[in-house]
């Protein structure tokens, strides 16, 4: 798992704008100046610099630096202060006197105010960091909060953690308001790294079998619902609208579905020739004129059930009409952790004698995102 500091260097390496640490210079004043010492004034606009990276700010030097610049040059052994260039052989960002007895009241002080606003940063980000591995929800408050409580150890004399503070902050690590996509539990969390196991060994099985056999016999399947009629969920409206209505051809089609099987294979036939489709009708079979009058293709095969999704006798007929009558030789066929894929003496009755036919299914929780990642690295 990836370390805050691992982060914070990835982050420093990619980020093109200025460190949110850094005062503003006077070129990048539009409007006034600093309304105080800290942090810039609600009417100022800032505009952020690009910085050159052949001539760095001379402030970018560590507390830890400082200290040690300025314990070498009062060097406490022989309580004689040693001489400028003596200590320039050694620390080679030192430029004069007046820099060091700077660096002294620095050290003293704990630090110069941009030391103490990036220790604010790295704490506060370092808070973020760690919400966001549980996760837990994060808005701007608590980054105040966070920056504040930091402050009290740090002592910056008028830090409030501002709104233009807690924005530069979240422009330098590229933190967004996102909409929450699924919610989870702690029992999510912890099993996650079980979740990952699983999924690895799956993905060394079925590169095993492809080193075996090659390509050609790997096979892979899932099912798709699909509503009839499909609209969108969002329409331009009059603001201030209560309720917006919007026109469909049937409400029944907007809640009813039929699913659809497809096969796939990394090999050179690429899909079966035929695409198993499930409609859904209230008797589980087609009435006499809709099996008459119906679209017929010979890349179609076309059932129908109550619920318009698949079940086991569909899925026995499946293997029997589309499976089995589509491989040669051998099939390896990965699917998912579907209940009805499990019960695998039912489909031997259905292959044939000369067939090798195995299955390999896909871990419960498994998704295609988690051996997408685990390929990719």
């Amino acid at each position: 798992m990836q370390t805050f500091d691992e982060f914070e260097k990835l982050v420093a390496a990619s980020n093109q704008l200025a460190e949110p640490d850094e005062n503003p210079s006077q070129e990048d004043k539009v409007v006034e100046p600093l309304f105080s010492g800290t942090e810039p004034s609600s009417n100022e606009f800032y505009v952020p610099r690009i910085p050159n990276r052949k001539h760095p700010p001379s402030n970018a030097v560590t507390l830890d630096y400082k200290k040690r610049s300025v314990d070498f040059w009062r060097n406490v052994a022989t309580k004689k202060r040693r001489s400028l260039s003596c200590v320039q052989t050694k620390f080679k960002k030192v430029t004069s006197i007046r820099q060091l007895q700077e660096w002294e009241r620095h050290v003293a002080e704990g630090g110069s105010r941009y030391d103490k606003l990036k220790a604010l940063r790295l704490e506060t980000g370092k808070q973020f960091f760690l919400a966001k591995q549980k996760p837990h929800i994060v808005k701007d408050m608590n980054i105040r909060l966070w920056a504040i409580t930091a402050n009290r150890t740090i002592g910056l004399v008028g830090f409030t953690a501002s709104p233009d503070w807690v924005g530069k902050l979240k422009r330098y690590y590229g933190i967004v308001d996102r909409k929450i996509t699924k919610f989870v539990t702690d029992k999510y969390i912890q099993k996650a790294p079980q979740v990952k196991k699983t999924a690895e060994e799956c993905v060394a099985l079925v590169r095993s079998r492809i080193s075996d056999y090659g390509l050609e016999c790997m096979w892979n399947t899932d099912q798709s619902g699909f509503d009839y009629e499909m609209r969108p969920g969002r329409t331009l409206h009059l603001a201030g609208a209560k309720h917006v209505l919007a026109i469909c051809q049937s409400e029944n089609s907007m809640t009813h579905s039929y699913t659809v099987i497809m096969t796939i294979s990394p090999g050179t036939r690429k899909f079966f020739p035929q695409l198993w489709i499930t409609l859904q009708e209230d008797k589980g079979v087609f009435g006499p004129i809709v099996a008459r009058t119906m679209f017929k293709a010979d890349n179609l095969y076309v059932t129908a059930s109550v619920p318009g999704k698949m079940t086991k006798k569909l899925y026995l007929e499946w293997c029997e009409k589309i499976l089995f009558s589509h491989v040669e030789d051998r099939c390896i066929l990965l699917a998912d952790s579907w209940r009805t894929y499990s019960d695998q003496e039912a489909v031997l009755e259905f292959k044939p004698e000369e067939l090798e036919y195995e299955m390999i299914t896909s871990p419960p929780k498994v998704t295609a995102f988690h051996f997408k990642f685990i390929i990719e690295t």
